[in-house]
């Protein structure tokens, strides 16, 4: 069963999202290899003479999103890129995200979890922005699961140890659910879709044997500087 966003639910959360004012603060992050230097500062602050950054959605939404389907259609790794461990410096591309509209995981698990889901590949925080704003119109809180993790549960191939992959629900996008913190499978589908209205090179409603349900999105590397 197909969840589509209606014509005026589009309009809705592309005009909030176009009005927003982007609040992610960017800094550096303190769970890293002891071999790589901290992430670059990237304090954001009020400046009159710049322009806001348009978080309006880059791409149509989708009319429906079913399970374990991904857009677009290839493997991720042509989508997004492989892992490379030459090319990726944590210290280099990764940064602090901070923004108290998102709920995160890692900031409720123990001290012994390696995991940041604040620390992001810098490639990754623009399509994330847009979508937080676009979670926001629906007064819906967006839950990061998953993003950066060097160690662990992931394959030596998950884009996750280079920060470029994000693990997400957002269980209040469906009005009917009752429980803000379980995701139901339309809350998931309305999901994919805002993220791939977002700019998410590749987008998955995945639903593994072993844990929950959830939508996995993923970004090419950001070319140099």
């Amino acid at each position: 069963m197909s969840f589509p966003l209606s014509r005026a639910e589009s309009r809705r959360f592309a005009i909030a999202a176009a009005a927003a004012i982007p609040l992610v603060l960017l800094h550096g992050c303190g769970r890293q290899p002891s071999d790589e230097p901290p992430p670059e500062s990237v304090e954001s602050e009020p400046a009159t003479d710049a322009p806001a950054v348009d978080l309006s959605p880059v791409r149509d939404f989708p009319e429906k999103f079913p399970r374990r389907t991904h857009l677009p259609d290839m493997r991720e790794a042509e989508a997004s890129g492989a892992v490379s461990n030459s090319m990726f410096s944590a210290g280099r591309d990764l940064v602090y995200v901070e923004d108290d509209r998102v709920w995160w995981e890692s900031d409720n698990d123990g001290e012994d979890d390696d995991e940041c889901d604040h620390s992001m590949n810098k490639a990754i925080v623009l399509p994330f922005r847009r979508l937080v704003e676009l979670c926001a119109a629906s007064n819906a809180t967006l839950r990061v699961q998953e993003c950066y993790r060097p160690s662990g549960i992931h394959s030596t191939l998950s884009l996750h140890k280079e920060g470029r992959a994000l693990d997400l629900t957002c269980p209040m996008l469906d009005p009917d659910n009752p429980n803000p913190e379980k995701p139901t499978l339309k809350s998931l589908e309305i999901l994919a879709k805002l993220a791939w209205a977002a700019g998410f090179d590749w987008v998955y409603f995945e639903v593994p044997r072993n844990s929950g349900p959830h939508i996995h999105a993923s970004v090419r590397r950001a070319d140099p500087d």
